[in-house]
Order: structure tokens, then sequence, then C-alpha cells
């Protein structure tokens, strides 16, 4: 699999509105409601509340009179000056709790971090950051284990918190209520409160682009508490889209910002190692705590626990006794990745770098993590994470081998992409044109449905359930370190025969795009194979499932499938993905490079959110004379804009069926159907492309290196 690349932003030029509306309407469609009661029959600590030693321990903590001083917390103001007093009542309780006989499964604390700026998840590129993607914010406080030594990190937070921010009163009266609360600590201006993420720079990508907002997974952040003007979030990550399953006529709630804020931080802790299933986060509002749980189809919130009630207050402490209680698995920490070599404690680790893991049902099969390539943030999302890996044991023989290990949170109804591969490598052609799948299982216990029965009878239902499912497929370089000019010929031949022996098989692709295509490399000879990855999306042809048609990455997709979105997939959609895939890489790379910024992007347009735009830019691109390649790719210039010229006569004749027999959304059979793909595929043989213009040594493949 070829490196990905990924940030918390989809590639195109977003704006800071943007980001706040998307998480905005993910919250609104699948944030379902619980009782409080409810909510903590998730963590099932039953039997430690319903002891002698619990109602005692609560009967003290109620009557004691340092506890009820504690908790006029809520009673200052600004709310950021609630912070220290809140987490001094908080560690109270928890000195209370600790001494019940039951031993608890960790021990915790709780920290002002409103001062801390945590490091958000950066786009990667071959394991390494992408320039650009870079960014932190605070969030107000956070529950983290109580060893660690120096916080700062959101792999460290277990549980983030968000207070409810209060305007600050002009009046004598809020002053004066300020210098009566002696337990205040000192408040901070706002601008010592970078809540938000700064806007990233232009970033690049050795892999290419990656998805857009219209879709079932986008990857998205919310605005935090303080508005700043809208800046565009330049960055030029790819990401495959789908469309989303048809929400509710009505949303279920409208978050506040400090909802989408806490959204925020419930994403970064997904995010900062990939080994949670699902996150705990709490909003304050003065004495109303409501407790969060995130997870990959939404949230489920609690109502609100008033503290100044015995009922509120007791709830608290039940939810604290939790947080130290329950299992690792059931804070949200994968068992997958937790029963494993790392000693480390759920919490403390930085990330999964030397982690071994078992492959279940693999005869003794088991993967060693050696790389991070691919690890997005999101929340209703596929949520992927990719590592680099050796495959030891089992029928892999007695030397490691070099695989990918991807993680990823699918539809449930979806076919998983193991099944498909093994499908299709039933038939021999397959090894040379598509990637090889070693193992693939979907993980007990992570369909989110079943999650959420843990919360009892009123378990909140789920749109779009999804399941988390591991693959292990073959290596794949990126297709763009293949940077030699006579490398595009063979790019653009095998694919075209990978997409023809999908069709013949009845598979579509889907997703056709710079970082869907890699290439192993063959040491006996020097060759390489070129091979489509990737098959998260594809489609039967005659699947009935439901599932969206809309799919691709926006910068290559079809001009008839930005048009119309609903349309049903056909395979010129693949094809005119792949002539967009290649004019992207002869425009934008150099050597195997994208050294562009947002500036002077040459195909900048191609990275709107409007799909109309996109079509409408693509249209125009395809009636140059001339400027189809940059300088290193020079020698091309006359096929490249031979190609795309070809391809605007085929489009041009789809326009005549249309007028003719006044439809003005035909899609013309002999552009998009199986006449169409022939078209192209004898203009390559034409143009040689069928032949390797530098061959390795034994004549069969295209050469890595120039000979």
């Amino acid at each position: 699999m070829a490196n990905r690349t990924s940030s918390n932003r989809s590639y195109s030029l977003h704006t800071r509105d943007d980001i706040s509306n998307y998480l905005e309407e993910e919250l609104a469609f699948t944030t379902e409601s619980v009782t409080a009661d409810a909510f903590l029959h998730f963590a099932k600590p039953q039997t430690l509340w319903d002891t002698p030693a619990w109602s005692d321990m609560v009967a003290q903590l109620t009557a004691d009179e340092t506890q009820q001083q504690l908790n006029h917390w809520s009673e200052i103001e600004p709310e950021t000056d609630q912070y220290e007093p809140f987490c001094a009542w908080v560690e109270h309780l928890l000195t209370f709790i600790s001494q019940l006989p039951s031993p608890p499964t960790r021990q915790i604390r709780f920290q002002v971090s409103s001062r801390i700026n945590l490091a958000c998840t950066p786009g990667y590129s071959g394991g390494e950051e992408v320039p650009g993607t870079a960014s932190a914010f605070s969030p107000d406080v956070v529950c983290i284990h109580r060893d660690v030594e120096e916080f700062g990190k959101w792999s460290q937070v277990k549980v983030p918190f968000e207070f409810k921010k209060r305007r600050r009163a002009s009046s004598k009266k809020a002053s004066d209520k300020k210098t009566s609360s002696k337990s205040a600590t000192p408040s901070r201006s706002d601008s010592q409160t970078p809540d938000l993420p700064a806007p990233p720079q232009a970033s690049r990508s050795r892999t290419g682009p990656k998805r857009s907002r219209q879709t079932e997974d986008d990857e998205t952040a919310p605005q935090g508490k303080k508005a700043r003007p809208s800046a565009p979030y330049a960055t030029f990550q790819f990401q495959s889209s789908a469309t989303p399953p048809q929400p509710p006529v009505q949303s279920r709630h409208t978050p506040t910002n400090e909802e989408l804020q806490l959204a925020r931080y419930a994403m970064e802790t997904f995010a900062a190692v990939g080994d949670r299933t699902h996150v705990f986060a709490v909003f304050v509002k003065g004495p109303a705590i409501t407790l969060w749980y995130f997870d990959r189809c939404g949230a489920v919130r609690s109502s609100p626990l008033n503290t100044d009630t015995s009922e509120g207050f007791v709830q608290f402490v039940k939810f604290l006794s939790s947080l130290m209680h329950m299992s690792d698995e059931a804070l949200g920490f994968n068992p997958f990745f937790t029963n494993s070599s790392n000693t480390d404690p759920p919490g403390l680790r930085a990330g999964l770098l030397g982690l071994s893991v078992d492959i279940p049902n693999s005869e003794n099969a088991y993967l060693t993590f050696k790389e991070e390539l691919d690890r997005r943030t999101g929340l209703v999302s596929r949520a992927t994470l990719v590592w680099k890996a050796d495959l030891s044991g089992g029928e892999s023989g007695p030397d490691p081998v070099n695989v990918v290990i991807k993680s990823s949170w699918q539809h449930s109804t979806r076919t998983p992409e193991s099944q498909i591969l093994f499908t299709l490598h039933e038939n021999h052609q397959a090894k040379d044109l598509i990637v090889w799948c070693f193992h693939g299982w979907e993980q007990p216990g992570t369909i989110v449905s079943s999650q959420r029965a843990k919360f009892g009878e009123s378990a909140p239902p789920v749109v779009g359930d999804r399941a988390l499912r591991h693959t292990v497929l073959e290596y794949l370089s990126p297709v763009t370190t293949l940077s030699q000019p006579f490398h595009i010929r063979s790019i653009g031949w095998s694919v075209m025969q990978a997409i023809g022996f999908l069709n013949d098989m009845e598979w579509y692709h889907r997703d056709i795009s710079i970082g869907n295509i890699g290439f192993s490399s063959l040491l006996k000879c020097g060759g390489v194979l070129i091979k489509l990855h990737d098959f998260d999306l594809s489609k039967n042809h005659s699947s009935n499932s439901g599932a969206p048609h809309w799919t691709g990455t926006v910068p290559f997709m079809s001009i008839e499938l930005l048009e119309q979105p609903e349309t049903h997939h056909r395979i010129g959609f693949e094809v005119e993905a792949l002539m967009w895939t290649l004019l992207w890489i002869v425009r934008v790379y150099t050597n195997g490079e994208d050294k562009t910024t947002v500036g002077d992007h040459p195909l900048k347009l191609w990275l709107s959110n409007n799909l109309g735009s996109v079509a409408a830019e693509k249209k125009n691109y395809l009636q140059k004379i001339s400027g189809y390649t940059n300088e290193f790719y020079r020698e091309l210039e006359e096929q490249i804009a031979d190609l795309a010229a070809e391809w605007n006569e085929m489009r041009n004749d789809q326009w005549k069926e249309r007028r003719r027999a006044n439809k003005p959304l035909l899609i013309s059979e002999s552009l998009y159907e199986t006449p169409g793909f022939l078209k192209i595929q004898d203009w390559m043989t034409e143009k040689g492309w069928n032949e390797p213009s530098q061959r390795c040594s034994c004549g069969k493949h295209c050469a890595l290196i120039a000979s």
C-alpha cells in the first residue's frame, strides 16, 4: 500500500466556518440523549456501588466540611477561574473513592490544561509529518493517569473537560462577587487562551490529495470558543469520498459552541495514538455536569447532573469511581492494541511503534509495528490508521514480510475490503494488477450498536452502524516515486488493465486516484508491478445494498459524477479518474515531489468544495491547446495534450447525443461504458503505452530505474 497522507482537515480550501458547520451537522444528526443512570450503566461497576463500603463513603463525603467548602467552585466567575477550584474539589473526592476496599484499575488525577497547548494530529506522508499541518490548542481540564510526570500530549488524556464560557460582567456586582471568591485562581485574558489551532500553512503531499466534505467519512474539526476571521485551511490532503446515509428529517440536538469544542477534544483524543474505540468527555456548566460519550457513529450525552443536589452529587461521584474502576476496554482502549507486547499502560504510551500484536485465527502469525503511515482524525468517520509492519509466523515463512496493517471503522453492512480482495485473487491475473491481502478480520465487540447496548435497556439507536476492521496487505510504494517521464505511460497502461480486469470480474474500484495507486519492486529483474489498492469503497456491479454511489477523490472524479452525484457508477468514471490522475502528476510533481504552495498551485481550482465549479474547471482544462505538463515532464506534453483532446472530443460527441435525444443529462455509452474504455485503451496502444519504454532485465516489466 502506498504511503498515505492525512490531516485533521480534508485537502481543500476550507474556512473555519466550514469546520464549525461540518461538526455541528454531525453532532446535530447523531447525538443521542440518555438519563444519567443509563449513562452510568455503561461502566457496570454496580457491584461496587451496592456495597456497604460505598454507602459509608458517600455518607462521609456528603458530610465532609472540606468537600462542602470546595464545592462552591461553580459560583466563581469568570469560568476560567473555576478550573483550579474544580480540580481541587474533584481531587478531594478521589481521596475518598481511593479508600474503598475494592482496588482501582488505575489511579487518576485532574489537571488544569487551559494554559498548555496540546499538539494536534498532523498530516502524515511516508511516516513523516506533512509540513504545514501542525496545530495545537488547549482543553480546559483533563483527566489523566496519576503517573504522568509531565503533561503535554493528547495521548495522555483519558477524559477531556470543557466549561461553559460566561460573559464577563461589567457591573460592580460582578466585580464584588469575584473579589469575594477567595478560592478563585487569577483569571487569564482571552488573548492567553489559544482554544483553536492556528491555520496551517500550505502542506505538501508526496502521495496526493484525499477527500472532500460531501462524504460519509469526513474528517473534520470544529470551530472553538473564540471566533477568528475565516482563513483557508490551505492543505492539499486528498481523501476519498462517499455520499452519507440520508439523515433524519429533523436534527436531534442543537450543539453549542462549547459542545463543538468538546467534540474536537474527543477527536484529538481518538487520533493521538489510534488505539481508542470510544472517548468519554465532560461538559461543565456551573453545578450542571453533562457526561458525553463519543464513538465513530456520533455521540451520546447524559441528562445534566446537578451536583448541588444529593442525587446529582452521588451520580458524579459514581462517574469518578467508574473512571478509576472500569476496565481499560470499557474506558475506550482497544484490546487489540492493549493486549500486546507494549508494556506502557493505556494513557501513558505515546504511540504504537514496536508494538507486537497477534493475528487471530492465523496459526501464530503476528505483526510488529515499524512505521506510521497514516493516522486520520475525525468523529463520524472511518478514522483509518495505517502502519507499516513486519508479518512473522504463520504461513509467512522464516523471514518477516513487509506489510501494511490498516485499521478502519467501516459501515457494518459494507463488504469488507479483505473479502473483496480474496474474491478477486481467486483469478490468477489479480496478482499483477491489485494489492495482495494476507489477512482480514472484523474485531469482535466493536460494532457500535453492540457497544451502545452497554447503556442498558435505554441504549440509544445508531445511524450508519460501524465496526472496526483490520486488513493486512502487501506494502506498495507510492506511485509518485515512479517519477521519471517514462514511468507515466506504464502507470496509465497498468491501471487501465486493472480497471478492465475489475470490470470483467464485475467490480468497480470507485476511487482511482494518486493515493490509491502503488507499485512493488521486482528485485530479480529491477522491474515494477503497478497496482491498485484501497478497495474500501469498491462495489460489485450487481450490488443493490443501497450503499452510496457518489464516491471518489474530488480532484480526480469524473465530470459527470461531479455534476450528477446520484448516478450509478460506470467503467468510464474509472477511466476518466485515471486521466485526471495522470494530468495531475505531470502538472504538479517534479521528480516525485510536490513543491507547490496554495498560492502557486496550478490546479488549485480542482480543490474547491463546490462540485459544479470543479466540473466546470475540468471542462475548461480539457479545451486547452497546451500547458498540460510542467518543465520536468515537458517531453510528454504532446501525448498528454492529445489524451486530453481525445477525451474532450468524446465528451463533444456525448453533447451531440444529448441534443439529438433532447436529454441534457444523458450519459453516453460511447463515453462512459465499455466502448469508451476500449477507445482510450486503443489510444494508449496506438501511442505505445502498452509497451515499457524502459524495460527491466527480463524484458517483461517497466524498469524502476532508467538504464
